[in-house]
């Protein structure tokens, strides 16, 4: 049996025959039931009762009645909270300002928008309770698995409960040690036609060094390697930045920033929002749509939104579709376990006694291309760029780590895990970079009943904001140079470091990153291989990135670092 796309062209027929019904010229209204004036009436009384509403959640109830008005924390503005500070302030530092001037007992809340109070723990017996000890009682707000949902795919990151126990067991397999070993070697043949192409660009630059934006060449490298390992799909982006996955991927990432954020939780919010750009997204002709979209306006976030996500669910499908086909991947590379090889082998299985449709299998590839482009991919890419960038303001770290990498490299240009593990300054400095500017800064929960969190009442539907940046960079752990990018701390961790809670960039429990692991070896070998091709500096002594933050956090328009060559 062979399996075929099929055109869903925005611009069908039916959609145009559609869209002239329902905007032809007619000349009589249809009946209402009462008058304009009424519902104008009824319509001014409930925005009035809203607006008293929020009033009141955010003075009255805020400082008089919340049992939770004992709690430290900033002021609330009328009507918008804390939000206006919360996205305003880049890479989480909002709660990096608020857990310094009101969470000296490792408790502080805050006020979201239309008075929803938020607590923010910073404590390891808070952290557990919520993320590892009782975690379903603690799901994401729906404001939150929408948004990560629409980006990342509703997978993983999104489902809970017993569906996230049974879907973590079956792409268990695709991350062991073992597996993620066997494609070690699978990295260096994508990272190395990176630093191909910037050697060239330093070698043709009239002087010693070039400045290369870091950040695009990371995120190809990194795109190429998390599509050939993951769905057996050669993208090949460094050398083909058209590619039509890359570039659906790049039309989404860079809407990353607090004003999108805030337009695209608008229609989220609304009844079916979530379903409604899902659906849209799978119609085609947004492209011609964006290009005649004004730069910055509300229509641009949302058509280039669409635009990118058709893309990347285009590619996804034909990857399915190659696979069930031909009964092979579209790249074969090794002999290792892929995400596409999991769910094809759940699409011929039983599935509660019945086989799955086609539809489903295109549902589970799209969700799995999603998720782990997002948090398999840009992670990793976010996390190697930021620490490139403290590379370059840190110089005789950069040098110290060149030494140790360039030693191994100059024996092997490919040295296998077992020799890159050894690398100690190596891990010291991820880990650090990890530390300091994590690729997520901040997740949050919600409490989905009343209870007890380290001994403070929370009542149900609290929201339960988690800094991870804020909680790694907690002077009351890490010491008065907590906010400094200082490897060597790692060799001599502080007496109140807790192994799970005090650098939480990969979350802990049962919600913990399952590509953990795939993600340092990755940010290892290219961070390796880099250093000890090149030497990196900040284009000027002013250049200071802006750390754009929606799901990930990352450079502000790119990472440009003066490179030269070593």
């Amino acid at each position: 049996m062979q399996y075929k796309l099929t055109s869903n062209s925005l611009w069908s027929e039916s959609t145009l025959a559609l869209l002239y019904q329902r905007h032809a010229p007619t000349t009589v209204l249809g009946t209402i039931g009462f008058s304009i004036g009424t519902a104008f009436a009824f319509l001014t009384l409930f925005i009035v009762f809203s607006m008293l509403r929020m009033l009141y959640r955010t003075t009255i109830y805020h400082y008089y009645i919340s049992p939770l008005k004992h709690l430290p924390g900033p002021k609330p503005k009328p009507i918008v909270g804390n939000m206006d500070v919360f996205l305003g302030l880049p890479g989480a530092g909002a709660e990096i300002k608020w857990s310094r001037e009101h969470g000296k007992d490792g408790v502080f809340r805050s006020t979201f928008i239309f008075g929803r109070e938020a607590i923010h723990f910073m404590r390891p017996k808070a952290l557990r309770q919520i993320l590892v000890e009782d975690p379903y009682s603690y799901p994401k707000p729906a404001m939150a698995w929408r948004l990560l949902g629409l980006i990342a795919g509703y997978g993983l990151l999104t489902v809970e409960g017993d569906t996230h126990r049974k879907m973590r067991k079956t792409m268990n397999p695709a991350f062991s040690l073992t597996n993620l070993i066997e494609q070690f070697p699978v990295y260096y043949a994508k990272i190395y036609p990176m630093v191909e192409i910037m050697k060239k660009q330093v070698q043709e630059s009239s002087s010693a060094s070039a400045v290369i934006d870091c950040d695009v060449w990371v995120n190809r490298a990194l795109l190429d390697i998390i599509c050939l390992t993951a769905f057996g799909y050669d993208a090949d982006s460094v050398h083909n930045p058209e590619n039509e996955l890359a570039k659906g991927y790049h039309l989404v990432t860079s809407m990353q920033n607090g004003k999108n954020q805030g337009r695209l939780n608008l229609v989220l919010n609304l009844p079916f929002g979530d379903t409604i750009l899902d659906w849209a997204s799978d119609k085609s002709g947004w492209d011609w749509v964006l290009k005649r979209c004004k730069p910055g306006s509300v229509g641009q976030t949302y058509f280039q939104l669409l635009n990118g996500m058709h893309r990347i669910k285009k590619v996804s499908k034909e990857i399915l579709y190659k696979q069930l086909n031909s009964g092979e991947r579209a790249a074969q590379v090794g002999s290792f376990k892929a995400i596409i090889d999991i769910i094809e082998e759940t699409h011929l299985s039983e599935n509660d006694g019945k086989p799955k449709t086609l539809k489903q299998a295109e549902q589970d590839m799209i969700t799995q291309v999603l998720t782990f482009l997002g948090a398999g991919h840009e992670t990793t890419a976010s996390g190697v760029s930021w620490t490139l960038w403290n590379l370059a303001t840190h110089p005789e770290i950069q040098d110290k780590l060149r030494k140790e990498c360039k030693e191994l490299m100059d024996q092997d240009e490919q040295p296998p895990y077992s020799a890159v593990k050894g690398l100690v300054y190596l891990d010291a400095v991820i880990n650090e970079s990890m530390r300091v500017t994590p690729p997520v800064p901040r997740t949050v929960r919600m409490a989905s009943k009343a209870s007890y969190i380290d001994g403070i009442y929370i009542p149900k539907d609290t929201i339960l904001p988690i800094s991870n940046r804020a909680i790694n960079m907690d002077p009351e752990i890490w010491g008065a140079d907590a906010d400094q990018f200082r490897p060597e701390r790692w060799f001599d961790l502080p007496e109140k470091y807790d192994k799970t809670f005090s650098m939480i960039t990969f979350i802990a429990g049962a919600h913990a990153c399952i590509g953990k692991t795939m993600s340092y070896l990755e940010m290892k070998a290219t961070i390796c291989i880099m250093v000890s091709n090149f030497k990196f500096e900040p284009v000027s002594k002013e250049q200071s990135p802006v750390m754009d933050t929606l799901i990930t956090m990352k450079p502000q328009g790119g990472l440009p670092l003066k490179v030269s060559l070593v």
